[in-house]
């Protein structure tokens, strides 16, 4: 008796924590980093032929994934093209890489901004919480 109940909590725990999840375990391969965030800002970069991105200003609430050199906590910035979807309103959950914006290429960590994999919200983001829960 005693074995079966400690088999049903051990379940129970692991079917827990399997539910909490809040990344994409196959769109965190094609990423240096997975962060849960909540957006501060949006700002459309100037001069759209030349930069055309979309500057997020997220507030880092978790790391999941860092293969970077980079303290990501705190406050920072990741772009997005223009003409996708970008980092939603509320908390989600952002896949980012590095971009070179000279040679107009991903670069894994050697880019010179931080980038929503594949440019945008589709292989970028998942996971999103319009409405978080108080911390």
């Amino acid at each position: 008796m005693r074995t079966i109940s400690t088999f049903l909590l051990l379940a129970a725990v692991t079917l827990a924590q399997g539910a909490d999840k809040l990344f994409d375990e196959n769109l965190a391969t094609n990423a240096v980093a997975v962060l849960r965030v909540r957006k501060i800002y949006v700002w459309p970069l100037p001069m759209p032929n030349k930069y055309p991105f979309t500057r997020y200003g997220v507030h880092v609430q978790q790391v999941f994934k860092n293969d970077s050199n980079e303290n990501l906590g705190g406050t920072m910035q990741v772009h997005g093209f223009n003409e996708n979807d970008g980092v939603p309103s509320g908390e989600c959950t952002i896949y980012i890489g590095r971009y070179d914006v000279i040679n107009r290429e991903f670069n894994k960590t050697n880019g010179t901004i931080w980038m929503l994999v594949g440019g945008g919200g589709t292989n970028g983001v998942s996971h999103i919480d319009s409405n978080p829960k108080f911390r």
